[in-house]
Order: structure tokens, then C-alpha cells, then sequence
């Protein structure tokens, strides 16, 4: 983490700001993704970063298998404190890759349109191709439900409405009244 500081304090002096940190593997900064101390005295110490250098700091971590949570500890640590959480999805039958929201701070992470990129061989780097067709986001919504609710139910039978809903707005990082839409739409 030290070495991270540097480096950001170093840039931030050469070049007038820092206008973005992405740290690929975050992972790797701590002993464990289940170690609940480290865990949060890392993004405590991100989340300071960023406000002394008024800029984002992007982390990438990969989700558990059932792609509903980020993975351990850390993962529910980056889940609670984080603005908003991306996820990358390549498309089973296409080369195209898909940028879809999992958490935005003010709002439904399934109203943020998805944006679709693929390798250009002549340029030798991925572009933007355009947003997924709007018939799209009607089943990327029954999808991500599903999943939520696989999660959710896969070692129990039934639940109450409240734990429902709660369960819906940490997952999803929604309000309680988009959680309750949710619930409706289910």
C-alpha cells in the first residue's frame, strides 16, 4: 500500500493531479480477501487516498462463482463503501465484452445502459461499439434478479418480505423503495 502512495504522490506532484488510480488485483494488497481487519484498514486508507487527491480509484476484483457478490471479506467491504461497481461480461456466443452496472450510489444499477466493446485488430486495442439494444435490459433484469434470488434461496426455503428486501438492497446496492420496485417487478 505504501508503495501505491508513492507512487500516486509522485504523479500527483509531475503532472498537476492524479486523474485516476486503477489498481488490477487489489487482491494482492492484503494477506487475505477474508480477513476482516485488513479488509477494511485497506479501503479505509483507499478511500482516504482518494479525497487528499480528489480523484477515483478504481479496483478490480473478481466476483464468487455465482457472479452475484465480489468475493470475500474485501469484496464485502468494496461492496458497502464504493460509489458504484462495474463488471465485465463476455458475451458467450460473440467477441463482444459488455460494461454493466452492479451498484451506482443514486439509483437503479439496471437503468444504467450496457456498453458493449471489442477488440479492433487494426487499431490493436479494444473500442466502443455502441450500447446493448434496449429489448436487452428488460431481460438483464430478469437475469440479475434470478441470480440475486438463487443466491438468496439456495439454502433457504422462505423468507420474510423485510429480509427480502434487505437482502435486495445490500446485493444490489439500491435503496429500500427500489428494492420494494424490484420486489414488485419479481
Amino acid at each position: 500500500m505504501h508503495v501505491i502512495m508513492q507512487s500516486v504522490d509522485k504523479f500527483h506532484h509531475q503532472f498537476n493531479g492524479v486523474h485516476a488510480v486503477v489498481i488490477d488485483g487489489i487482491g494482492d494488497l492484503i494477506g487475505s480477501l477474508n480477513d476482516e481487519r485488513e479488509s477494511v484498514n485497506l479501503i479505509e486508507e483507499l478511500h482516504r487516498m482518494a479525497g487528499i487527491y480528489q480523484t477515483c480509484i478504481a479496483c478490480v476484483l473478481h466476483l464468487v462463482p455465482s457472479g452475484v457478490k465480489l468475493r470475500g471479506h474485501l469484496g464485502s467491504e468494496l461492496q458497502r463503501k464504493s460509489a458504484g461497481i462495474l463488471c465485465i461480461e463476455k458475451d458467450e456466443n460473440t467477441d463482444i465484452s459488455c460494461i454493466k452496472a452492479l451498484k451506482v450510489r443514486s439509483g437503479s444499477p439496471l437503468d444504467v445502459p450496457l456498453i458493449q466493446f471489442a477488440w479492433d485488430k487494426e487499431k490493436g486495442y479494444h473500442v466502443h461499439i455502441g450500447e446493448k439494444p434496449k429489448e436487452h435490459k428488460q431481460q438483464r433484469k430478469i437475469d440479475d434478479l434470478t441470480n440475486v434470488a438463487t443466491e438468496l434461496f439456495k439454502d433457504k426455503e422462505k423468507i420474510s418480505y423485510s429480509e427480502l428486501m434487505n437482502f435486495l438492497s445490500e446485493m444490489m446496492g439500491v435503496t429500500d423503495r427500489m428494492a420494494k420496485n424490484y420486489i414488485r417487478f419479481m
